[in-house]
């Protein structure tokens, strides 16, 4: 597998462009969001209207068509701004498009997919329930067969974007028997669907941009037209949305590590104690090397398995069985060290800062409750190592 790679003209282009648009459109409104535990409706539209809501998704389909490479830029410069931001675009993207283009039909893709990528509906994805979390098979929303036909009955919680989001992708149980090979399927629902509600909104540590619901229901009957990929073939879907949605979670933690460093390293240029700047103490420099030498692995890391997420395309019947477990393994990698390491150099960072870090309301205190997410959603840690080791143990290194 080569390890080469750089940046093309193009993407670092798009990444200025990023770069300004957050700074100019996203970085004044994040300290009243994040105090305020509002929705950023007015940031959000103006990133509909320009683009980024389609980055990765084919031209064909109403996107950018920038690939797995150009969607981790944009995560990577909106985490360094705000997480809130990225994670509501990530669910949109990672978990709701790419499902909708790997693995939906035609109509399918014109219907759902295209106008997500315009910016036109947001996107939802929705697995997780009170009694499964880490056993994603054992979804208990069941999919009972109405004719040609289905009744979604269930409770799903968790589900970010669940508030605002037009239309979700959720996963139901068409036989429990039968658990995640062949038991789930994925279904898309529209809002405004009879017996299809949003319930109660999480109030939450960190990430307080976004709405995090639970969507409960009631009979709610679907057409075959609404089932995404095959009946029971629901947990491959969900599997291959979330190799990307690990891979770009860290290129947003990627983000949030670089602000973190940069904050501390400004600080303890200006920060006096006996009469000097901190940064001249030994012990100040060894933290910030350390957040630099994590920084510059995981950038190495994250846009590697982006480039080889693009080299693999979007039509999960052309991977081969070995393609399928390297990206697993290497976007459970990803995934794992990125939130572990973003949570060591932000915790690094506040300790530089002292009492002021701790102080509520400062963007280092914000990235601390914000990162602290990272380590359970998109897949526990724990479950990151249980699926790292299980193929371990069957291929080897």
């Amino acid at each position: 597998m080569p390890f080469e790679f750089s940046f093309t003209p193009d993407q670092d282009a798009f990444r200025q462009a990023v770069r300004a648009f957050v700074e100019a459109e996203v970085r004044p409104i994040v300290a009243a969001m994040d105090e305020s535990e509002t929705f950023p409706e007015s940031s959000i539209r103006k990133m509909r209207s320009e683009g980024y809501f389609g980055v990765p998704i084919p031209e064909e389909y109403g996107g950018l068509g920038l690939g797995k490479v150009g969607y981790c830029i944009l995560l990577e410069e909106l985490a360094r701004v705000d997480a809130s931001h990225a994670t509501i675009v990530a669910a949109h993207t990672s978990l709701g498009s790419t499902s909708l283009l790997c693995y939906g039909t035609e109509e399918q893709k014109q219907r759902w997919l295209a106008p997500a990528a315009r910016g036109e509906k947001l996107l939802a994805f929705s697995i997780t329930e009170p009694g499964s979390g880490s056993d994603s098979g054992a979804v208990s929303t069941v999919a009972e067969k109405d004719g040609d036909g289905w009744k979604l009955t269930g409770t799903k919680i968790y589900v970010t974007n669940g508030k605002e989001a037009d239309s979700v992708i959720v996963m139901a149980a068409n036989d429990a028997k039968l658990g995640p090979s062949g038991g789930v399927s994925a279904f898309v629902l529209d809002k405004g669907m009879a017996g299809f509600s949003v319930g109660r909104c999480e109030k939450k540590m960190g990430l307080h941009g976004t709405s995090t619901a639970e969507l409960i229901l009631d009979h709610v009957a679907v057409g075959p037209d609404r089932v995404l990929h095959q009946v029971g073939k629901g947990f491959h879907v969900a599997m291959t949305a979330l190799d990307v949605g690990r891979v770009s979670l860290g290129a947003a933690s990627l983000g949030g590590m670089q602000a973190a460093c940069q904050e501390a390293l400004s600080f303890s240029q200006n920060r006096t104690q006996f009469g000097l700047p901190i940064s001249e103490f030994e012990a100040i420099q060894f933290k910030l090397a350390d957040m630099a030498m994590g920084i510059h692995a995981l950038r190495l890391m994250v846009y590697h398995a982006a480039a080889n997420l693009d080299r693999l395309g979007n039509d999960p019947s052309k991977w081969s069985r070995l393609d399928r477990a390297t990206k697993t393994r290497e976007a459970a990698i990803v995934k794992c060290l990125a939130s572990e390491w973003a949570a060591d150099v932000i915790d690094e960072a506040l300790q530089i800062h002292g009492g002021l870090g701790y102080i509520r309301g400062t963007p280092i205190e914000r990235a601390y409750r914000d990162a602290r997410i990272s380590e359970i959603f998109e897949g526990t840690n724990e479950i990151q190592r249980v699926v790292i080791a299980r193929d371990l143990l069957g291929r080897g290194l």
